[in-house]
């Protein structure tokens, strides 16, 4: 019997005809092996927190195809809240939008200080999200996107609420993180949780000190790290912390993402536990493989940092003041130079699109 010779370019095409046919029963496939080998235990932690095996495609495809976005642009809010037990517990002490612009694959943190003052509130920021759950629980959210939105001309599509002792045992399950501290400082007044009305005043406050240099923190730490603001000097101030916010959020995201955290099923599903029960948030469990994709997209790749403040930036430009305080009922607070939002909503986005 005579063999036929093959030609190897007619075989070349023919497979690829092949693949461009068959593709979404071959990416079908491959979930259901996929989904096969995992786990009874890994299908279990899956149903637990209502993600569906068939939302683990969502992993495969874009993030913007699933992400809400406005102009390419998908915005996270994160409020961090002193919770339950403390005086004022749903004012926001931490207030940062992550911002990822998807086709330039860029993200940004921006750190926005809680005494920026909202027009239309006629108060300050960090009592947006208390103002809305007073008027409604499960509306702080609600009132603190469109805050954002006013002051900032950010639209913000998604908000993660994280209180002080979700913080802190985040970070301890984590087994604690490492940061560099630019500089050392020592705040003598930092608050004794439960002792707000202690006698004498001096009862009221601890001594705490952070070295310059590469710190290991546990959680406890982390929190008064990112929570100081009687030092002297610039750590003193709220655009300092900001910084330092945004430096344990960067470690953070460095130890979720370490192969030793990833694999331990352990780990990932007392996190998740942890998270599923405590956090408040308009995020949808289904968009949960998405971000796990956004995260490994993001992985090595530079965040820009941005922190408003009222001194100067590397560029020379100073965007916020502080006005007499008889102005505002008394109340210290920061609005844009001139009384100009425009100009600081220009400013934000210049620093986004790296014109500035």
């Amino acid at each position: 019997m005579k063999l036929r010779r093959i030609n190897p370019s007619r075989l070349y095409i023919g497979l690829i005809s092949f693949l461009q046919r068959h593709a979404v029963a071959l990416i079908v496939v491959l979930m259901l092996f996929l989904v096969s080998i995992v786990s009874a235990k890994g299908l279990s932690i899956l149903r637990k927190y209502n993600v569906r095996p068939g939302d683990l495609l969502n992993f495969f495809g874009p993030p913007k195809e699933k992400l809400d976005s406005t102009n390419n642009v998908t915005s996270f809010l994160l409020l961090g809240i002193r919770g339950e037990g403390a005086d004022s517990p749903n004012l926001s002490d931490t207030i940062i939008v992550f911002s990822y612009n998807h086709e330039k694959q860029a993200a940004s943190l921006i750190s926005i200080p809680r005494d920026l003052w909202v027009p239309s509130l006629k108060a300050r920021i960090n009592t947006a999200y208390h103002y809305g759950e007073e008027a409604s629980p499960g509306a702080g959210i609600n009132l603190s996107q469109a805050a954002i939105l006013e002051i900032t001309g950010l639209p913000v599509h998604y908000t993660a609420v994280i209180d002080f002792a979700l913080f802190k045992d985040v970070i301890d399950l984590l087994g604690g993180i490492d940061i560099v501290n630019d500089s050392s400082f020592t705040d003598t007044e930092f608050p004794i949780p439960g002792r707000e009305n202690s006698i004498p005043l001096s009862s009221r406050f601890e001594t705490i000190s952070f070295p310059a240099g590469q710190i290991h923190m546990d959680g406890d730490t982390a929190l008064k790290f990112v929570r100081s603001r009687h030092s002297t000097g610039e750590s003193g101030t709220d655009f300092d912390r900001g910084k330092r916010q945004q430096i344990v959020i960067s470690a953070l995201k460095e130890k979720v993402l370490t192969p030793d955290f990833l694999l331990n099923e352990k780990k990932v599903s007392d996190l998740l536990d942890l998270i599923n029960s405590r956090l408040r948030t308009n995020l949808k469990p289904e968009l949960y493989p998405t971000l796990a994709k956004l995260a490994i997209d993001m992985q090595g790749k530079p965040i820009k940092n941005i922190v408003l403040s009222d001194r100067p930036d590397e560029n020379g430009i100073t965007i916020l003041y502080n006005p007499p305080v008889y102005q505002y009922a008394g109340q210290w607070v920061l609005i844009p130079k001139q009384n100009n939002w425009s100009a600081l909503k220009q400013y934000i986005q210049n620093r986004l699109d790296g014109t500035q």
